[in-house]
């Protein structure tokens, strides 16, 4: 059975992975033509009057059959839920009108992997933008020609119509005192991570980034037994 995210999140704010795949696994997203009716779903529903300017994007990326986002919200979970439905039904009923068909685009309702703190942060960040290199469709080199992932922001400095979506993280104000310097480290940092990912077990880190809980093996504990807890008083 799929955890309540009402049960899963913290009620006041918090950061997680925000991850969906197409229905069937199909390919629905691998045209640019329709990871741009995505992304567009997404402006027309990262807007205040779905989301009261309580959810922030802080790195996405679209893949042919999936997507990934770095997400927070500060106040009531509850305005997630509203931005991502609207999302989802926006970006359906455009994909079914545009190819004449009807049904579902989704495979199921969004994950929603809480993340601990700001280090399991930034891995997770990578881990979204490396998307591309991890199937084999981009090199680190030319990872900042992906148009459709949030890289060449963060990376590069460069601007588009879907990087006017994000909000910067905490971590990464913090990398530097200007944009050059903070893009210049990021780059490092990247690397780094990639680094380190060719080195660990590919199919563990893969798993590990759609968990329920993402952190520390206490603080992961810590929330399995909160939401034990919390199930039990409900029921």
């Amino acid at each position: 059975m799929r955890l309540s995210r009402s049960v899963q999140l913290y009620q006041e704010q918090a950061s997680l992975h925000l991850f969906w795949r197409c229905h069937n696994k199909e390919f629905y997203l691998s045209s640019n033509k329709n990871k741009s009716l995505y992304m567009q779903a997404i402006k027309d529903s990262l807007v205040p009057s779905i989301t009261a300017n309580n959810v922030f994007i802080h790195a996405f990326c679209v893949m042919s059959n999936h997507y990934h986002q770095s997400t927070s919200y500060t106040s009531d979970s509850s305005y997630l839920s509203r931005y991502m439905r609207q999302a989802h039904s926006l970006f359906g009923s455009r994909y079914n009108k545009a190819y004449k068909r009807s049904g579902k685009v989704a495979e199921s309702r969004p994950k929603t992997s809480l993340i601990e703190d700001i280090s399991h942060e930034m891995r997770v960040h990578f881990y979204i933008e490396a998307n591309p290199i991890r199937a084999g469709i981009s090199k680190f080199e030319n990872l900042h020609l992906y148009k459709y992932s949030s890289f060449k922001y963060y990376a590069y400095g460069i601007e588009d119509e879907n990087t006017c979506l994000l909000t910067l993280p905490e971590w990464y104000k913090e990398l530097g005192s200007n944009a050059k310097e903070r893009q210049k480290i990021y780059r490092k940092l990247f690397r780094h991570y990639l680094n380190q990912e060719e080195e660990s077990d590919f199919k563990s880190s893969q798993l590990l980034y759609k968990e329920v809980f993402i952190g520390s093996i206490l603080w992961v504990e810590k929330q399995r037994l909160r939401v034990k807890k919390e199930i039990k008083n409900t029921s």
